[in-house]
């Protein structure tokens, strides 16, 4: 029986130091950090949609149209495998008279999205698309090729910050901060663009754009040990 008794006090003591240390002998700090890049690639979506009265019409119409696109944006040195299809569909049109609907044509649309691997190319790059014969321009977006090595570097920053505030904490209260029991990434991490985007359909004018900046973010989470 004092065995038994024993163990259950030693179980008990072990349980209240784990207990302890849970609730008041660590420091849970949330790090941060921020890297600015400027981008240096671009990507945008153009298309090509055509109305006839028969399928086979706006579909020669259509390729027409998007070769000529395509052998524009080739000639200017963009590369192939940075031209791919977005979209094709085909839709019937209808006329509504006498609260019946018949159909009258098709409407064929054909939409390729583009890699600018040289952002400065991305005006002339837009302006030639409409030129040849683009009628839908969207998604004008812009990327870096150095994002990937700015959030590792925004990373072991914020997980420095994460740890710098742990042992604030500790000092405020009078203690030390002690070993690093856990450190955790936030994966929801933030790449944000801020910048003005303007393009014109236009073809008179030059595409005016402005690629602003891009804002890579890591988050850690660093449970410290007091001392």
């Amino acid at each position: 029986m004092k065995k038994l008794l024993g163990i259950l006090v030693i179980i008990a003591l072990c349980t209240l130091s784990v207990s302890a240390l849970a609730a008041g002998d660590t420091v849970t700090a949330t790090g941060s950090a921020t890297v600015i890049l400027v981008p240096d690639m671009a990507t945008f979506s153009i298309g090509v949609t055509t109305q006839a009265t028969l399928i086979a019409t706006a579909q020669a119409a259509n390729n027409a149209a998007m070769q000529a696109i395509i052998a524009a944006l080739t000639s200017l040195g963009v590369a192939p495998e940075d031209l791919q299809t977005d979209q094709y569909s085909i839709y019937p049109v209808y006329d509504y008279q006498d609260y019946s609907q018949t159909v009258k044509g098709y409407e064929i649309s054909n939409t390729i999205t583009v890699t600018v691997r040289a952002l400065d190319q991305a005006p002339s790059l837009l302006d030639a698309a409409v030129e040849a014969g683009a009628n839908t321009v969207y998604s004008l977006g812009f990327q870096s090729s150095q994002e990937d090595a700015a959030y590792e570097q925004a990373l072991k920053a914020a997980a420095q910050d994460a740890l710098r505030k742990a042992a604030l904490m500790a000092q405020a209260i009078g203690r030390e901060a002690g070993g690093v029991l856990s450190l955790a990434e936030n994966t929801n991490i933030s790449v944000s663009y801020s910048g003005i985007r303007e393009y014109s359909l236009d073809s008179s004018y030059a595409t005016p754009i402005e690629s602003g900046t891009i804002t890579v973010t890591a988050e850690v989470v660093a449970v410290v040990q007091m001392n």
